[in-house]
């Protein structure tokens, strides 16, 4: 047997088509475009939904840098470059969805069904970026209640009232003079 070629003939086939549809009076010659815009709005839609996962992974890494509750070690500046990002990020995802629904509304194809399936996957998209943004808030109020705990504790053990600058010697010390001057 021989290695048979292979050709393709897809223009052929369209060219055909296109015959058959002219023969029977149907003159509409566009080529497949609901097909590209189903094929754009998946990509964007898949897109949309991998930016929302990475998001969701430095809130992630946000969420354990808030959530420390050292005294000294704080990582503001970490915590302060990765909220920016995170805000821009959000924001952006927000004209993506945007961007997405445009998509969807110059496709709408009259199959019911493609129609709610993107609707559906819009929704989706939205619903998880909003549980996402809600999930920040809510980091950045932990972080908001954290920095006033921290100045709380600084407060109180930077007081003048937690050392008596009236004395010249702290409590214990006062106890243990009287003994040491008798003998």
């Amino acid at each position: 047997m021989s290695e048979a070629s292979v050709r393709d003939r897809t223009r052929e086939f369209f060219l055909t088509a296109q015959s058959v549809r002219e023969r029977m009076g149907m003159t509409s010659t566009k080529p497949p475009q609901p097909l590209q815009a189903r094929k754009r709005f998946s990509q964007k839609a898949a897109q949309i939904g991998k930016d929302i996962h990475r998001t969701a992974d430095k809130l992630n890494k946000l969420t354990k840098l808030a959530k420390s509750k050292s005294l000294f070690d704080d990582p503001a500046a970490e915590i302060s470059e990765l909220s920016y990002v995170i805000t821009q990020d959000i924001q952006r995802l927000n004209e993506d969805l945007d961007e997405l629904g445009s998509i969807h509304e110059l496709e709408h194809t009259p199959n019911n069904q493609s129609n709610e399936h993107a609707s559906s996957v819009k929704k989706c998209l939205q619903s998880n970026l909003k549980s996402t943004a809600e999930s920040f808030a809510a980091v950045l109020q932990v972080r908001s209640e954290n920095l006033q705990r921290q100045q709380n504790r600084r407060n109180e053990y930077s007081s003048s009232n937690a050392f008596s600058l009236n004395s010249s010697q702290p409590s214990f010390l006062r106890a243990a003079e009287p003994s040491m001057g008798a003998g």
